[in-house]
């Protein structure tokens, strides 16, 4: 019957409930993973577990045919070796795993597939921790463990109740607690075994080219951009320009990075030959958590090179005073850096350098340029020049609006002299391209200004820089003052520097109005904020502690327990911490051993019998102890089935009657065993004799 089944495509358990429970474990990681999977996967998944989930209803009996999957896999995996060519290797990888397990969900016939499919599914959750390493999604994939070892429960117990099931998954996983514990604590912290090199799906965050007004749009998102621990004091607010990317190449309406840079980063990352600035002057130390960006670029103060030697090994620093990571940020990623707040005036202008920064569009925004030739004539001092530039920004009534017009047609001109209202990026692409005209070079810098300060209960305070803290600002080269860092929104809106965007933009009303439910935008209501400030907490926590726990953060703690790294002292807690582990799992497995072991009655007896089955008498399984004793009766001489007989009864006496009921006490039970053994004494003895 189970052969005509198997012929006919119907799978074994069709009805067992853990089927069904991997079909949803399966479309719940995948659909997890929405951002990096490939669209025809995740109608794959759902597929799979549509024809799983008939099958259990019996609304379909047949699975796909082996040919069907066959040829449907290697259709698959032609498309993905098409997509991995322009998304990466890993993301190329993580759809294939995931291709594997649909296919496998409409495959499944024996309890090996079932097997091979519990094992891919932990797999791909530890790929998920990859991509998505938020506290809520680490409950959430803990959550599908859970899941995973409860469909294997069912499995091999589809009888027991679903209650029963849960309490037993959810003992073993406490039990199994305190080892994992230990374990994330002691074991080596690696570097990852591969990279991503590219990324599929765009973040929220900067680009390496602006037009203006570009980052108005970003200023609408509340999403988190990265965190900042400090070891002291951090700056205040209007010292907080957080650097990362430098743009230096404008067309006269977007600017963007330079394509020498790039080719400079590459010829850096090839090489490993770190940009080594000038350092001089007093410095701070901090921390920093970014968040996922899928770009190599990182977040620092001006000027700022890794601290620690984790950092250093990861990070590089560039020519124009950027950190990049060696490969994109594709989870959230935690840092050490040292700034130098003062030393980007000591910085050197190559000649290279120049040429770059004063290269301009040959036509377009032709009032810019008379009216910049005409201060030029009037103002031949370079400061004095910068200086007139910046009064057009002072007397004349500019607005700061996070709802400029349109400008597509010489941007800056409209700017500057028609519309008079624009966001950060209008003012620094304005007033860049004006100090060029002039022939000072100048660049536009793109990062966040501000942050918001969180006190962490007298710890260390962070500072937390959302994307609506992007910012752009400017930076020009004096010849007594080296490059100085200029920002024009500083002279229209101050409090857009001092106290952040959402103050700047109280009147205007346009803060955060694309995301009226955001808890950033309803900050003044005291217990919302509340609980924005503690759900932050925890992820702030969550981040350093957790996400953040690396080699430097181990040695750290071994050396907070053992005092001096001694090869001795690292043997001695390695050898605890085996000890540690052992008594742990003896926890575990003692009681259950304990429960599991023979009485003394059941021993004595099966010695007896393995005494016979060595003189060539196998009691069959048919036979109990009365009929196996009457058989030995028959085959054996009395001086061998006589201390057998009796010792079957008392056996028979011990195992099977109500020794408590019939007054049998603790001495009598003893006395009995004792009787057992002198019976099996005998009984070995003579057998050997009658072998010999």
């Amino acid at each position: 019957m189970q052969q005509k089944l198997k012929n006919q495509g119907t799978p074994q358990s069709s009805k067992n409930i853990a089927l069904l429970l991997l079909a949803a474990i399966l479309v719940c990681v995948s659909f997890s993973l929405f951002a990096s999977i490939l669209i025809w996967i995740l109608l794959l998944v759902a597929c799979a577990a549509v024809i799983r989930g008939a099958i259990y209803y019996n609304y379909y009996r047949h699975l796909p045919s082996i040919r069907t999957l066959n040829l449907l896999a290697v259709l698959s995996i032609l498309g993905l070796i098409y997509s991995a060519l322009s998304d990466g290797l890993l993301f190329g990888m993580v759809n294939l795993l995931i291709l594997a397990c649909a296919l496998k969900l409409m495959q499944m016939r024996s309890q090996k597939d079932v097997y091979q499919l519990v094992i891919s599914l932990f797999f791909l959750i530890g790929c998920g921790f990859i991509f998505n390493q938020s506290i809520g999604f680490s409950l959430f994939y803990a959550l599908m463990c859970m899941a995973l070892l409860l469909s294997l429960a069912c499995y091999h117990a589809p009888s027991n109740t679903m209650h029963k099931q849960l309490k037993t998954v959810s003992i073993l996983s406490l039990q199994a607690l305190p080892i994992g514990l230990l374990m994330f604590l002691v074991l080596p912290q690696l570097s990852p075994l591969w990279h991503t090199p590219k990324s599929k799906g765009a973040q929220t965050g900067l680009s390496e080219q602006i037009t203006p007004g570009d980052i108005a749009t970003l200023s609408q998102s509340s999403e988190l951009a990265f965190r900042a621990t400090f070891e002291d004091t951090p700056p205040i607010a209007r010292r907080r320009y957080w650097r990362a990317i430098v743009m230096e190449d404008f067309d006269g309406k977007t600017w963007k990075v330079h394509a020498y840079r790039h080719k400079l980063r590459e010829f850096q990352l090839k090489t490993k030959q770190q940009f080594k600035p000038k350092l001089t002057g007093p410095f701070f130390d901090y921390e920093v958590i970014a968040e996922p960006t899928n770009q190599p670029w990182l977040f620092a103060l001006d000027i700022a090179v890794p601290a620690d030697t984790q950092s250093r090994r990861n990070i590089m620093q560039s020519s124009d005073f950027l950190l990049f990571n060696r490969q994109p940020v594709v989870s959230k990623y935690q840092y050490a850096v040292r700034s130098y707040p003062e030393a980007l005036a000591n910085q050197a202008l190559t000649v290279t350098d120049k040429q770059i920064n004063l290269r301009l569009p040959e036509t377009g925004n032709n009032r810019t340029r008379e009216w910049v030739s005409n201060l030029r004539a009037k103002f031949q001092d370079n400061n004095k020049f910068v200086e007139a530039v910046l009064s057009h920004f002072i007397d004349n009534p500019f607005v700061y609006t996070l709802r400029p017009d349109v400008m597509l047609v010489d941007p800056v001109d409209r700017f500057l002299f028609d519309n008079q209202a624009g966001f950060c990026s209008h003012y620094a692409s304005a007033l860049a391209y004006a100090l060029r005209l002039g022939g000072i070079p100048a660049r536009i810098v793109t990062g966040y200004q501000g942050g918001e300060l969180v006190e962490n209960n007298g710890k260390s305070p962070y500072l937390s820089i959302y994307q609506y803290d992007a910012h752009a600002w400017v930076e020009t080269w004096s010849d007594n003052a080296g490059w100085q860092r200029i920002d024009p929104t500083a002279l229209v809106s101050p409090d857009r520097i001092e106290f952040g965007l959402q103050q700047a933009m109280l009147e205007e009303g346009s803060f955060l109005a694309d995301s009226p439910f955001s808890l950033a935008r309803l900050a003044n209501i005291v217990w919302l904020n509340n609980i924005r400030l503690f759900l932050a907490d925890i992820d702030y926590n969550w981040s350093r502690w957790v996400l953040g726990f690396n080699s430097q953060k181990q040695r750290d703690l071994f050396k907070s327990i053992l005092g001096k790294l001694t090869p001795e002292r690292l043997s001695i807690l390695g050898v605890g911490i085996v000890f540690t582990i052992g008594m742990l799992l003896s926890l575990f497995f003692l009681p259950h051993w304990l429960q599991n072991r023979l009485g003394t009655t059941q021993h004595l007896y099966i010695k007896a019998l393995h005494a016979f089955a060595k003189a060539g008498t196998q009691r069959a399984n048919w036979q109990g102890p009365t009929a196996f004793s009457q058989h030995i009766n028959e085959h054996y001489s009395h001086k061998v089935s006589d201390p057998f007989s009796q010792l079957t009864q008392l056996y028979l006496r011990l195992t099977y009657q109500k020794k408590q009921s019939t007054g049998t006490s603790v001495l009598s039970i003893k006395q009995c065993h004792r009787l057992m053994r002198g019976h099996l004494a005998r009984l070995k003895t003579e057998l050997l004799k009658s072998k010999a």
